[in-house]
């Protein structure tokens, strides 16, 4: 037996009564009989809306609250639900939605077999433009420049470095030296150079630099990460420049180094090298030592002179206790007494010859000594007495003995 319930209200002027109640499946359907539901009144805020906990003074305000509101929000959510793949256009329904797949995967296959063309198009110019272009689109290759080897992290860098370094024409002249450049911005890092401010401060050596970028190099030697290797040989180096340096001095063929010499038609690998050559010539020595006379071409020159100044043995093998000064003559040492290492040991060759008699030298400074036996130069003189010598090692000798002087000190 199936029940209907069925309340029935009744709405007067003087208030409301309750008249009928039927059942039918445990509904309940509310019927309005003599008045409209707009006439129904509730207590002020006692209708509240369990979306956003508002109160309203009839229901009737509620379901208009509830349908302009909250209703519209879902209706937009289940819009957003309804979207295209291909066009990523939203619809209401999934009927609306499946109409306009439709005609859009239709558009969408054409679209697509346009841009698998253009696409195909595109590697082909590509492929061809890497064709003539490996070492610059590579991308486990870093942009290298065709003239010098140089490498760059990036594109703009190495067409920066062609537009200013190997550029043909460079009207940017410096003032205060004959050195032309291509971009008033070399012009101007270079006019650094010749203020000498060494304002940027290395912070692991107190070293000072000129420019930021000298500075950032300077400390890539302290970091010795050695990140930049030969592919050639084993060899790594913490810059680029060191890397590249290597490559044209060890690996590039000597016919191909292009710095020449003007007066003996020598070949260098580096300016820096050919500069130093060109003073032997022209007898330039701008470096003075500050503990005798002895004048040098460049600094490392002088600095290499000055340690000889000093008896410090800072080198000492472990074997048999010899003492070197520097750390490639106890390298020569191990591998040429002991056997261990792998240092070439440079053969001793008499190349220097005396133009007066057949004896020859294994160094020119020897060379020079004999040299003096001949023309009766003694350029060694005694600051104590009046008697010179051929070679140092005479004047520090004859101080020990005739005036009992160990050490020399003003010559």
């Amino acid at each position: 037996m199936s029940w209907k319930y069925t309340l029935i209200v009744k709405v007067e002027e003087n208030g409301c009564q309750k008249n009928e109640l039927d059942s039918d499946n445990d509904s309940f359907t509310l019927q309005n009989d003599i008045c409209s539901e707009e006439e129904i009144l509730i207590d002020e805020d006692e209708v509240k809306c369990f979306h956003c906990n508002v109160g309203f003074k009839s229901k009737v305000l509620l379901k208009k609250h509830i349908s302009q509101t909250h209703v519209t929000r879902k209706r937009m959510l289940r819009k957003k639900n309804c979207l295209c793949e291909f066009c990523m256009k939203t619809y209401a329904n999934q009927n609306a939605l499946k109409r306009h797949l439709r005609i859009c995967k239709r558009n969408s296959e054409v679209t697509q077999a346009g841009k698998a063309q253009n696409t195909k198009m595109e590697l082909s110019k590509r492929t061809n433009f890497i064709n003539d272009n490996v070492s610059e689109l590579d991308l486990k290759v870093p942009p290298t420049c065709s003239l010098c080897g140089t490498t760059f992290c990036n594109k703009y860098l190495l067409k920066r470095h062609l537009q200013n370094v190997h550029a043909t024409e460079k009207k940017f002249k410096c003032d205060m030296c004959d050195r032309t450049f291509a971009s008033s911005v070399y012009l101007n890092a270079h006019k650094r150079y010749h203020a000498g401010d060494r304002s940027h401060i290395c912070s692991f050596c107190g070293k000072g630099f000129i420019t930021a970028s000298d500075l950032y190099h300077h400390e890539k030697i302290h970091a010795n990460k050695r990140a930049y290797r030969c592919e050639i040989c084993p060899k790594a180096f913490n810059t680029s420049s060191d890397l590249h340096k290597h490559k044209i001095c060890v690996h590039l063929d000597r016919s191909e180094w292009k710095y020449v010499c003007s007066y003996c038609q020598r070949r260098f690998p580096l300016k820096t090298n050919l500069d130093t050559h060109v003073k032997t010539h022209t007898g330039e020595k701008n470096y003075a030592c500050h503990l005798c006379d002895r004048r040098c071409i460049n600094k490392s020159v002088l600095t290499r002179h000055i340690e000889t100044h000093s008896n410090v043995i800072s080198f000492k093998c472990n074997l048999c206790m010899q003492g070197y000064k520097y750390r490639k003559s106890l390298d020569v040492h191990m591998t040429k007494v002991h056997g261990i290492g792998n240092v070439k040991v440079p053969e001793r060759i008499k190349k220097f010859f005396c133009h007066l008699c057949p004896k020859s030298y294994f160094a020119n400074n020897k060379l020079q000594k004999h040299i003096r036996s001949h023309n009766g130069e003694r350029p060694f003189r005694c600051p104590h007495c009046e008697k010179s010598f051929v070679d140092k090692s005479y004047i520090k000798q004859h101080l020990k003995t005739a005036h009992d002087i160990c050490k020399l000190e003003d010559l």
